[in-house]
């Protein structure tokens, strides 16, 4: 038994020690599986808050995804010209809403193929692409990845901002299945493509098809459409016009998606991808900027910001675009040639050569990747960002609503400082007249020429194209450049104006140029019905938006003294031949006092006495400050208003010189009254407004009011015809028809005007500085303003007929002796001259050698004394 035992006790104890330690084992795996199981639970239970939680804060105030049901962008307000063009649009977003099904197929799956393949298979996000969107970004050194689906895009678009931040992201990922339940995915497509941004402010793909190809999106071929599709992904990059090189790349990337997507088939996407990409005509640079912007403002102040920028209102203006045209050219003409007679200003700045050369390589890549519109055409560069040397902030065409989330090109590294310079130079297309900006190679005073880079071409410019280019330092003009290198030197990056090809030359024709500090404006009216038919108020739109043609007032000099004038034909107390002496004498001013010794503009050039007529036509002062004097300074003022002068005058002397400041406009305004026998009306530029479904809003049509007697403003028009036949202004007979006109010379040559009038049109000039310094001796305004009248003019009435001014009742008009101012008779053939009826001389001159009874005791038997 013992032996037994000790059997069963041996055989019996390994099974107990080997069943112990499995059990605990077990035990020990439960038990870390409860823990785990508990953890997770209470995990999910946590996340499950927390995302409750940041569920309900983020879903806060968030926007209703039924409003896209009915929704439409803001639309653009059209502004036509008189020609029924459209000449201008205001817009927050320039957008053209269509329809996407009228789109081809090939066009809506290249958006597909370029954003989001799996668009009509997923429910809104795609969660995969944030997954490994998120792995990439938090590898280092990972190139960032977004991964939003079109519908993301579209709910980012509509309903919330372009906000780079986290919160905006989960806001966005709430959002974007509400739509997708709310809305079908072709209402989301249709969305999509009408509301994100192509570059160079355009909106929507109907305005970056018209912008980029000449045509309707839905006339966009394959491979311009995935051109298009491609855009959206940096629009401010890889656009075509911008960067043809890149968009080509992107291009290459959208039809590779679409036959491996299976939404062409290869053959047909590589035909697409052999072909150019040829871009359609850009948009011609728009006349009226001034206008426009003129016509903007009197609309927001009548209907408010947002109905002008979004409420798709149509608007016909007066403007004439040829008329518009003309007059913005004989501004730019004419303030250039006041501006070299000014001198030269130097170079815009310089770049050494060991800086060029490292840039150079650069800008050659740049200029390669601009677009061209043919194959012919040939592009320069405009260097004159190198003049600060430092990239800019935001690339050219950029859009603040761009989102940097949805940039994903990891094949491109990130730009340089110098990549980023040199993407910012301009692209100017080489045609006879475009200005840029080159930088100087080299100067041979022997050969009298010098070389300019402008990277795809050289430029030649010669010294005697340079001649009038006398340095200017401060007010002082220095002398006449004797040689090339007094003008420019090597490094310099000089402002230049291109011609053509020089013959058998690998060079381009230029001589230098610079941009006029001196301003200008122009104004010309149609006196019948009173509309303003164009209108520049300044050099240059883009550098300065100050309209100086309605926003600026200015001394209008001797051009206010044909109202003083018109106050002394109405008064009857004067006739064009009444004499006044022209002579020196001081004079108390009784309305401030002050003791002042009027002096005319020739010193010491005092005629004794003169007639009216004379005075006006020399523009005499001190006959104006007697005029003014006897008249009385209230029935002047008086005068000028009823004319359409709406600025408020001091009462005093000098008003009669024009020191009272006035409005272009209105003084164009006031010589329409003169001009149209009498006739006032307030000056239009908007005809007519209507809302976005054709309900007029308003309409304008000339309300004339008779203020001035007909007669009165006859003789006073022949008084100015004066002026214009043998005064200060006789440069307008070359328009070789009759006008009548007046010049103005405010205090030390501070502005320069010249106002004036035909059968047809009434268009005043005016050139100064805008802090009111003297523009340079001499600049009167039959110098610096009239020749740019008399070039709108000369084109303004390009094929229209010679007419006269027509003769009103209550006009008389006699010969005279100008000798003495009586009816001519039979004794000499006389002058004709103008009167109101009424004020006509009545005695006759006597036969030349006869002796006058009147002056009987003043002769002898010898004759006259």
């Amino acid at each position: 038994m013992n032996a037994l035992n000790r059997t069963q006790t041996t055989k019996m104890r390994p099974v107990t020690l080997q069943s112990a330690p499995l059990m605990t084992l077990r035990q020990r795996i439960l038990r870390w599986f409860k823990r785990l199981l508990v953890l997770s639970l209470v995990m999910l239970l946590v996340g499950s808050a927390v995302l409750g939680g940041v569920y309900a804060y983020y879903s806060q105030d968030l926007p209703s995804v039924d409003e896209l049901k009915t929704y439409r962008p803001p639309q653009v307000t059209k502004v036509n010209c008189r020609n029924g063009q459209t000449c201008a649009e205001f817009f927050v977003e320039r957008r053209t809403w269509i329809d996407v099904k009228t789109l081809p197929k090939h066009v809506r799956d290249a958006f597909l193929a370029a954003e989001d393949a799996d668009f009509y298979q997923h429910s809104g996000l795609d969660y995969p692409g944030i997954i490994r969107s998120a792995l990439k970004n938090l590898k280092p050194g990972g190139m960032k990845s977004g991964a939003s689906t079109i519908s993301q895009q579209a709910c980012r678009w509509l309903l919330l901002s372009q906000e780079r931040s986290l919160s905006r992201k989960i806001r966005e990922w709430i959002l974007t299945p509400r739509m997708e339940k709310a809305l079908g995915k072709d209402e989301i497509l249709n969305l999509y493509v009408n509301s994100i941004y192509f570059g160079h402010m355009r909106y929507g793909i109907e305005e970056a098809s018209l912008y980029y190809f000449g045509k309707h999106a839905r006339e966009l071929s394959l491979g311009e459409a995935a051109v298009i599709a491609g855009t959206v992904q940096a629009p401010h990059r890889i656009n075509p016009v911008t960067n043809i090189v890149r968009a080509k790349k992107r291009q290459t990337y959208v039809l590779n998606q679409m036959w491996k997507k299976g939404f062409v088939p290869e053959a047909k996407g590589r035909e697409a991808l052999e072909l150019p990409i040829q871009l359609g005509p850009r948009p011609a640079t728009p006349v009226g900027q001034y206008y426009a912007e003129d016509v903007r403002k009197q609309l927001v102040a009548h209907y408010g910001e947002k109905l002008v920028q979004q409420g798709g209102l149509r608007v016909e203006i007066a403007m004439d675009p040829r008329l518009q045209a003309a007059a913005e050219t004989s501004v730019r003409t004419g303030l250039e040639a006041v501006d070299r007679r000014q001198g030269y200003r130097g170079p815009v700045g310089s770049v050494s050569a060991e800086r060029f050369a490292t840039l150079r390589p650069l800008m050659e890549t740049r200029l390669a990747e601009a677009g061209k519109r043919r194959t012919d055409e040939v592009l320069v560069a405009d260097l004159g960002v190198l003049k600060d040397d430092h990239p800019p902030v935001v690339e050219e065409g950029a859009d603040p609503k761009f989102d940097p989330d949805d940039v994903v090109d990891p094949d491109e590294p990130t730009d340089s400082p110098d990549q980023l310079l040199t993407r910012s130079i301009g692209i100017r297309t080489l045609s006879d007249g475009t200005e840029t900006v080159g930088w100087v190679t080299s100067v041979d005073d022997a050969k009298g020429f010098a070389l300019v880079d402008l990277i795809g071409k050289q430029a030649r410019v010669d010294f005697k194209s340079v001649a009038w280019a006398r340095r200017r330092d401060g007010a002082k003009l220095g002398n006449a450049p004797a040689k090339m290198s007094d003008v420019m030197a090597a490094g310099d990056l000089v402002r230049l104006r291109l011609g053509n090809a020089l013959p058998a030359s690998q060079y381009i024709e230029a001589t230098i140029a610079q941009l006029p500090i001196v301003q200008g404006a122009l104004v010309s009216i149609n006196p019948v019905d009173r509309t303003v038919l164009a209108m520049v108020g300044g050099y240059d739109f883009n550098t300065s938006s100050f309209n100086r043609a309605t926003q600026a007032h200015r001394q209008p000099g001797s051009s206010f003294k044909p109202f003083l004038y018109g106050t002394a034909i109405e008064s009857k107390l004067f006739t064009p031949i009444s004499v006044i002496n022209d002579a020196p004498e001081a004079i108390r001013d009784q309305w401030t006092g002050k003791m002042w010794k009027p002096q005319n503009f020739e010193k010491g050039g005092f005629d004794g006495p003169i007639t009216l007529r004379t005075a006006l036509t020399r523009s005499k002062n001190t006959v104006s400050v007697r005029l003014i004097e006897a008249l009385g300074a209230e029935k002047v003022i008086d005068f000028a208003h009823r004319a359409g002068l709406k600025s408020e005058f001091t009462p005093n002397l000098t008003l009669a010189l024009g020191t009272g400041e006035v409005q272009m406009l209105e003084i164009a305004n006031g010589y329409a009254t003169l001009q149209n026998q009498g006739l006032f009306a307030e000056p239009i530029s908007i005809v007519k407004v209507t809302d976005a479904k054709g309900v007029v809003l308003e309409e304008h049509r000339a309300m004339f009011e008779q203020t001035i007697a007909p007669e009165v403003a006859f003789v006073t028009t022949s008084l100015m015809r004066s002026v214009v036949e043998e005064g200060t202004a006789v440069a307008v007979l070359e328009l070789g028809r009759p006008a009548a006109g007046k010049t103005g010379t405010a205090q030390e040559y501070r502005d320069a005007w010249f106002s004036g009038y035909t059968a047809d049109f009434v268009t005043s000039a005016w050139v100064g500085f805008d802090d009111h310094t003297p523009i340079g001796p001499l600049e009167t305004g039959g110098r610096a303003a009239l020749p740019l009248w008399l070039s709108f003019m000369k084109v303004a009435h390009e094929k229209l007929p010679v007419r006269d001014f027509p003769v009103v009742p209550n006009v008389v008009q006699v010969r005279i002796d100008p000798a003495n101012g009586r009816l001519a008779g039979n004794a000499i053939p006389g002058r004709a001259e103008s009167f109101v009826a009424g004020t006509e001389p009545t005695e006759t001159t006597t036969t030349p050698g006869s002796i006058d009874p009147a002056d009987f005791l003043m002769h002898d038997s010898k004759g006259p004394r």
